[in-house]
């Protein structure tokens, strides 16, 4: 099977017999009992091979060692965060930034922009326009943070021939879960964080 369906004690359960971190652990149970209602997913190797198949790049281990431990859930409903963790330019409105998050195909313009010239993966998009991506770093193994940014500015940067400098907005993938608080269904119900 490529991905695992899970309720949230079956995927408390995930997390917990995991060899992640403490901390990493901590997170990922903090947003598994913010949404107990929710179906939880885990990918497998054959599954995180296909997508790195399809988009012709190498997913960072440890953002494969994760998602093999706790994905996200099972919808395609977009959620926000109550907070970054970090500065960057949309800090002041990310209160009203909706994200949809997943790994899979880029055009070859983003691609271009994304993958060649930015060397990051997006995981996340403003499901309204370009002007805010979740991503992580593709040239350093070793950094776990997740950034954000606009695509127009990524543009802009390379157009100017300048190195382009994302936002680290959440130090790992686990804390940016751990900060989700609203998901909305597609005739505009919001679901809630429990404990936020």
């Amino acid at each position: 099977m490529e991905v695992t369906l899970g309720t949230s004690t079956e995927a408390t359960t995930w997390v917990n017999n995991s060899g992640l971190s403490d901390e990493f652990k901590s997170n990922l149970v903090t947003f598994i009992d913010n949404f107990p209602t929710l179906v939880f997913t885990q990918e497998s190797d054959d599954y995180l091979n296909g997508v790195e198949s399809v988009c012709g790049l190498t997913i960072p281990l440890w953002l494969r060692d994760l998602r093999k431990v706790l994905a996200g859930v099972d919808t395609s409903m977009p959620a926000r965060f109550i907070a970054y963790d970090g500065d960057c330019s949309r800090f002041d409105i990310v209160h009203k930034i909706w994200y949809t998050f997943s790994l899979g195909d880029m055009s070859d313009d983003d691609r271009a922009i994304f993958v060649d010239y930015a060397k990051m993966y997006p995981i996340g998009s403003w499901v309204e326009n370009d002007r805010s991506y979740l991503a992580v770093n593709l040239e350093d193994p070793q950094d776990r943070s997740i950034y954000e940014f606009a695509r127009e500015d990524l543009v802009d940067a390379q157009y100017e021939g300048v190195s382009s400098y994302p936002d680290a907005v959440f130090s790992s993938y686990p804390r940016m879960l751990s900060r989700l608080y609203q998901f909305k269904s597609p005739n505009g119900d919001v679901l809630q964080a429990v404990h936020m």
